[in-house]
């Protein structure tokens, strides 16, 4: 009779004490949304590194951000502004 009453109030110290089951869990949980926080910021920066590689070296990626960002025209080009007279009446 005292045998599994050991067990038992042994089996409890096990899975409520500081060292527990419960707090083994916690910290795994952490540790792997840690871990999946750290591989995203590992991607950023090689999709980081890899837009400064091509704004430092690739002149036809500047040309194409110059264009798309800033409305750079290339000399001879023409540009047209198209007016929306639906947003106006």
């Amino acid at each position: 009779m005292i045998f599994p009453l050991i067990f038992v109030i042994g089996g409890l110290f096990l899975i409520s004490n500081d060292m527990g089951i419960v707090k083994w869990y916690q910290l795994r949980k952490e540790r792997n949304r840690i871990q999946a926080e750290i591989d995203q910021f590992i991607q950023q920066e090689a999709e980081f590194t890899d837009e400064l590689n091509r704004l430092t070296n690739d002149v036809e990626y500047i040309k194409k951000i110059a264009q798309g960002k800033f409305h750079m025209v290339k000399p001879g080009e023409k540009v047209f502004r198209v007016i929306d007279r639906r947003k106006i009446d």
